[in-house]
């Protein structure tokens, strides 16, 4: 039988980061990984030809209001590429019209229509800002969904596919599937819908890592002791009934006595565990009305950097798909050149049922036409690298960040899934006040959960 202070399960950058602090202060640590590797939702990829890498999971950050990963990136050598925004975005309208406006301005839609999508978005920035990022409350806007929201504020067609192109973005869901809000509170943590959707100087999207993001992870693992991660071990069962400061935690092999446990897990990954006694209502109903929606990236090489060379940056975004949005995601130095295409929502679940053969065309087909490059760009393509999110079991199947239907947030309240319980501490990006999502989130939920169990046991 094993004894430590402190387990924590999930090697990811929420877990990595709890576990520091924790072996800082003193206290002894084990993490626990069910993967075989550690970085969670953080997995960088070398390309086949061992020149460049590419991010299957988290791929931003910026060095103005997330400071926390920002100074991970700096303490571990990160070499950065400044997401391009110099040159004209792509729209696809809901009948594949396709038009280009520069980054930064509204699409050239009709003047009302450009009037409307600027007061729709406007008000969603308004509203957001007035919540409570660690407690959000107001049940008239928990009531309804994203898109009655904005139905009830009267919004024009296109201002609603604008919107479902936002929901689709940054949680791969419908905009009915989600409560208004948790929506407008997944914005104001990332600073407000125009910070979080931002690729410029403080925005969600400014900076790429040239080594990929899991260096971070790498870099926090290989800080700790020797023998303080255990990969493969996926936690089955957690038992509190021993008493207080008395935690069997079980893997399939092992069992480990802890006096806290620190879990990081996403809420649809902690339906895997046996919890006894059983969580307690308000965490069980926050953890069983939790999803994901369809996100999946795909990112398209290509020989030649094409849309550059015809004035585009490299952002689009499409009411039809199969991508909802479009990044450059290019590493000059590895002379790299890389279009990431995020498939989402319904469009995205239609796309990933078709064969590996159609996925490829049916990108190829949308890149050529949002950039006017059909006839180049298969001429031009070299491979896709992708990887499912929603086919693996240890991130609940489904990325970024899970979301709230309606009339949840607002009876169980915004701290009922953070709140300890009994010896259980609970972090993971989806219980972050500040860029909930983001690997910022996961950094500064660590730092928290650490701080509770380091309180509760030295004082």
């Amino acid at each position: 039988m094993e004894n430590v202070d402190v387990v924590v399960i999930g090697a990811g950058l929420a877990g990595l980061t709890a576990a520091r602090d924790i072996i800082r202060s003193g206290l002894s640590c084990v993490i626990l990984e069910a993967r075989d590797r550690v970085g969670g939702k953080t997995w960088s990829q070398e390309l086949p030809d061992g020149k460049g890498t590419v991010d299957l999971g988290a791929a931003w950050i910026n060095d103005v209001n997330q400071t926390r990963v920002y100074g991970l990136a700096k303490q571990y050598n990160a070499e950065f590429i400044e997401q391009n925004t110099t040159g004209n975005c792509a729209i696809q309208d809901g009948s594949g019209k396709i038009s280009s406006f520069p980054y930064g301005e509204l699409p050239r839609f009709d003047a009302a229509t450009v009037q409307d999508v600027a007061r729709i978005r406007d008000m969603c920035e308004a509203d957001c800002q007035l919540l409570d990022v660690f407690d959000p409350n107001d049940k008239d806007l928990d009531s309804i969904s994203f898109e009655e929201y904005l139905k009830s504020r009267g919004a024009t067609a296109t201002a609603l596919s604008t919107g479902t192109v936002w929901t689709r973005a940054m949680l791969g869901q419908e905009p009915n599937h989600v409560s208004a809000l948790y929506f407008l509170n997944y914005c104001k943590s990332g600073g407000g819908l125009l910070q979080m959707r931002s690729d410029r100087k403080g925005g969600g999207q400014h900076l790429r890592v040239r080594q990929g993001m899991q260096l971070f992870s790498k870099g926090l693992s290989g800080d700790l002791p020797e023998g303080t991660i255990r990969l493969s071990s996926p936690v089955t069962a957690i038992n509190n009934n021993t008493g207080a400061g008395a935690v069997e935690v079980h893997t399939k092999d092992h069992t480990i006595h802890a006096r806290k446990v620190v879990t990081t897990l996403p809420t649809p990954a902690l339906k895997n565990i046996s919890f006894s006694p059983d969580l307690p209502s308000g965490k069980r109903s926050w953890i069983e009305a939790t999803t994901y929606g369809y996100y999946t990236k795909a990112m398209m090489v290509f020989k030649s950097p094409f849309w550059v060379e015809k004035g585009f940056c490299g952002l689009t975004q499409s009411f039809i798909g199969p991508s909802s949005v479009i990044r450059d995601t290019s590493s000059p130095a590895d002379n790299k050149h890389i279009l990431t295409c995020f498939m989402s929502g319904i469009p995205g679940r239609a796309w990933s049922a078709l064969s590996d053969s159609e996925r490829e065309q049916s990108l190829l087909k949308q890149i050529g036409q949002l950039f006017g490059a059909e006839d180049i760009v298969d001429k031009e393509f070299i491979q896709l690298v992708t990887y499912e999110w929603i086919n693996d079991e240890y991130s609940g199947w489904g990325c970024p960040c899970t979301a709230l239907p309606t009339g949840v947030l607002s009876k169980l309240g915004g701290g009922s899934l953070r709140v300890p319980w009994l010896d259980l501490h609970f972090a993971g990006t989806e219980t972050a006040g500040e860029w909930k999502g983001y690997m910022e989130g996961a950094v500064r939920s660590g730092e928290r959960a650490a701080a509770e169990v380091i309180k509760a046991l030295q004082g």
